[in-house]
């Protein structure tokens, strides 16, 4: 990973942020287990997701949960997720996008936000290039050559 700091550093110790990372424990081993969460928490450090802090404070978790809190579906079972991840749901990265929106949670972050800017940043990108294909005019060309190019 660069230089760069973990999305989310520590484990705020405060009543909703509290709750989310309990639910997030919860989720991690029903969904993948107890080595499958480890597992998933050290991938999530590597990602830059979260610090080995974080990490670490999450293991004493793990290690809280009850035998039924532990693995109680696949990790391979389709997650139903809702706006603005519902688009992954079904698909394998689903229960990872699930653990994104409950980081986001605990950092007190709206993940909406982040989801919105970057598709208003992919629209652009789209029409830049629609226009670009439009600017492919044979006619255009041919004013282009014949005239030069124009200078804004």
């Amino acid at each position: 990973m660069s230089g760069s700091k973990p999305y989310l550093e520590t484990l705020e110790r405060s009543a909703g942020r509290t709750d989310a990372t309990i639910q997030w424990a919860r989720f991690l081993g029903e969904t993948f287990g107890t080595t499958g969460a480890l597992n998933c928490l050290r991938y999530y450090e590597t990602l830059g997701w979260i610090s080995s802090l974080v990490r670490e404070q999450m293991v004493s978790y793990l290690r809280g949960l009850s035998l039924g809190e532990i693995h109680n579906k696949r990790y391979d079972e389709p997650t139903s997720l809702e706006y603005p991840l519902e688009s992954l749901s079904g698909t394998l990265f689903s229960a990872h996008a699930q653990s994104l929106e409950y980081i986001a949670t605990i950092r007190g972050d709206d993940l909406e936000e982040h989801v919105m800017i970057a598709r208003m940043a992919d629209r652009r990108v789209e029409r830049r290039i629609d226009e670009d294909d439009e600017s492919d005019d044979p006619d255009e060309m041919v004013s282009i050559i014949r005239d030069g190019p124009s200078t804004y």
